[in-house]
């Protein structure tokens, strides 16, 4: 089959043209814009007209230029250490050659605002840091802890997410997204625009459900229609894009390609023998590999966390008549999303859920060297899989750093994997 399907191209478009508008409002015009934590209220930003940059966003185009090796190696020449997080501070270090020739999209300009939300030991220290190479202010959103981790997280986060986040926290958080609120007001000039947030909040619901529907569709398909990349490219523009009207249409027009290739019985991988997940983060620099093992075995990736969260882990009802409430589910929808995707029982019991509606085969777990957050619960969530019945082959790497990443030693290990752990499937 074609592996570029019309809704990728478009999401590849989408992203490059919003960069070229971005870079033109923020360098010909001066507008302000933010560079944000990925698990930070982008929304409040964009219904104030104000662009976001995700620090993880970049730091996946970085490693998909394969520059990532460069980045990494000049921040051990500045005395850094080689144990920081390098979703962060790859793109720090982007700012502190400040070689705009070789930076991609020429490097990111001065913002408005550096938001961080703290989640690590080094976090706060890179955003300051980064913050200050940049000469920008930088705000930091502190999440309380949970009191507890209810494995039934996935059930009850779009309705019964007050007592899922606990009032306390949320009380907590909406007030730090108020502060954020007025704090964005003083620097840029502009209004807080409720309306606007409402309505993004509900298109954020109404991506989430077709989202929802491609998830069930890709599910119940056998054999998969598409390989795991198209997924990840489709869902993951509209995941940056929420809120937007754009989100909604692409999605619908993915929706829709998807389901016809369903109905004409088209296969990723025609000999597709064995389905597989893909837990964790993505391997941004290198993401053929996910299509490296179908030839041979017919082992087709199937599912991320990517495919779904934005159902899953977004969706929200909320009084669209009340601001506050809307800005209340939208503390809600952050101040879980670290523990729902890396901490048991939370992280396994969705991944369990998953692989049984998508009837997977076993999985391949990448271990982040580095980044300890998104590798804090990987242990107990493999074994928690091996007793249902998953097997688990787990991958020490980077999902940035290609230099922890010798491409034939991985194949080879999923290789012995599917020929030791999955003989009866294979």
């Amino acid at each position: 089959m074609n592996e570029r399907l019309a809704s990728t191209r478009a999401a590849g478009e989408r992203q490059k043209a919003w960069f070229a508008e971005f870079r033109a409002g923020v360098l010909e015009r001066g507008e302000p814009y933010v560079i944000a934590d990925a698990v930070a209220p982008h929304e409040i930003f964009h219904a104030m007209d104000i662009p976001v940059v995700s620090v993880v966003w970049y730091a996946a185009v970085v490693a998909a230029k394969r520059l990532s090796s460069h980045y990494l190696d000049f921040l051990a020449t500045l005395g850094y250490h080689d144990a920081l997080p390098r979703y962060t501070s790859l793109p720090m270090a982007v700012t502190l050659e400040g070689d705009a020739a070789r930076a991609p999209y020429g490097g990111l300009p001065k913002p408005m605002l550096v938001l961080d939300r703290l989640r690590g030991e080094s976090s706060q220290r890179i955003s300051e840091q980064w913050a200050a190479a940049l000469g920008a202010p930088v705000f930091s959103l502190d999440v309380p802890a949970a009191r507890s981790l209810p494995r039934d997280w996935h059930l009850r986060a779009r309705s019964d997410w007050e007592a899922l986040y606990e009032p306390a926290r949320l009380d907590f958080q909406v007030e730090q997204i108020k502060t954020l609120i007025r704090l964005t007001e003083t620097l840029s000039g502009r209004e807080f625009d409720a309306v606007r947030f409402v309505a993004e909040m509900q298109r954020i619901n109404e991506a989430g459900e077709i989202v929802a529907d491609i998830r069930n569709l890709l599910a119940r398909a056998r054999p998969a229609p598409i390989p795991l990349t198209e997924q990840l490219g489709n869902v993951m523009a509209a995941t940056w894009n929420r809120g937007s009207e754009w989100s909604v249409q692409h999605l619908r027009r993915y929706r829709d390609e998807v389901k016809a290739l369903i109905d004409n019985g088209t296969a990723a991988c025609p000999n597709e023998r064995l389905r597989l997940l893909w837990l964790n983060n993505g391997l941004w620099f290198n993401t053929g590999f996910y299509r490296a093992f179908e030839e041979k075995y017919g082992a087709v990736f199937v599912w991320s966390m990517y495919s779904d969260f934005l159902s899953d882990g977004y969706r929200r009802d909320f009084d669209a008549s009340d601001p506050q409430s809307a800005l209340r589910a939208l503390a809600s929808r952050h101040i879980g999303m670290n523990e729902q995707l890396h901490l048991p029982p939370m992280m396994a019991d969705w991944i369990i859920h998953q692989a049984r509606d998508f009837g997977a085969d076993g999985a391949v777990m990448l271990v982040p060297v580095g980044d300890r957050l998104s590798a804090y619960g990987t242990q107990l969530c493999a074994q928690a899989l091996e007793r249902a019945g998953i097997p688990v082959l787990q991958l020490h790497a980077s999902m940035v750093d290609e230099r922890l990443w010798d491409d034939a030693a991985m194949q080879a290990r999923v290789a012995d994997f599917i020929e030791q752990r999955l003989p009866n499937r294979n």
